[in-house]
């Protein structure tokens, strides 16, 4: 299967622009903020995320904030931009492990759906903190797409299947992140960023399942990547034209005619 390939995004990453990219980009996924704070990048990053064909927002959940506060600061920055798939980062730096935690997260996703209506809401995180920080306090987890971060560290690549949590069946999953500087070092220009390196994500699917699944009906357009190869190739093809043309008329003007 030729899944669909993306990115994600923060104020570590500095800068984005695709149009430098020489990776295969479908989608790139944003962090629009933390607690109640806007992301000091997302002007930055957003004006490279809004050339991708789809786009999506994510919050970095913290306990000791008010879950709705969070949530409304969120949906105030996010509700104004053509985003097409919203996410929470529900991970250990910064917080308490705790069931309060695990509840909090519970009711943002809830109340960000509600808002966001038939565009999806994912959860994101890893195996562990599934397993021992969500689980443990309730199964309403199933109910959401899953982007899962969970890294090979060999044979690294979009074509694998991830690890999942114990208490998710087998391809139970919607985007992997398959790639950080964690295990993929260095590949930051390739796609794009001010970074050194940058998050790889694969959406269960190819490009075509996703556009149906977020519900884009026309046809997927050529992908940012595709399209940078096309334009190469035509001017190539132009290049050749012109110097034909010149042979030709030089060879006129030799035989006088």
């Amino acid at each position: 299967m030729n899944r669909a390939h993306g990115v994600d995004l923060s104020h570590w990453d500095g800068s984005f622009d695709p149009g430098k990219a020489t990776g295969r980009i479908d989608f790139a996924i944003m962090k629009v903020s933390e607690s109640l704070v806007k992301s000091p990048a997302f002007a930055a990053i957003w004006s490279g995320v809004e050339k991708a064909a789809v786009r999506g927002a994510y919050h970095y959940l913290l306990s000791g904030w008010d879950w709705k506060l969070q949530a409304d600061k969120f949906w105030n920055i996010v509700q104004d931009y053509p985003f097409n798939l919203y996410a929470l980062d529900f991970e250990g730096i910064g917080n308490v492990m705790d069931a309060k935690f695990a509840n909090m997260a519970h009711l943002w996703m809830d109340h960000i759906q509600e808002k966001a209506g038939k565009k999806p809401v994912l959860l994101y995180t890893n195996p562990a903190h599934y397993d021992a920080e969500l689980y443990p306090y309730g199964d309403w987890m199933k109910d959401y797409p899953l982007w899962i971060a969970q890294y090979w560290t060999t044979n690294v690549g979009p074509t694998r299947e991830p690890a999942l949590p114990k208490k998710r069946k087998a391809g139970d999953w919607t985007i992997w992140q398959y790639a950080s500087e964690i295990n993929f070092a260095g590949h930051g220009k390739e796609y794009g960023t001010g970074s050194k390196s940058v998050d790889l994500n694969v959406f269960n699917g190819t490009v075509a399942d996703m556009h149906t699944w977020l519900g884009i009906h026309e046809p997927p357009a050529e992908t940012l990547f595709e399209l940078i190869q096309n334009q190469n190739e035509a001017a190539i093809r132009r290049d050749e034209l012109a110097r034909l043309e010149a042979y030709i008329e030089n060879r006129k003007a030799q035989l006088g005619g």
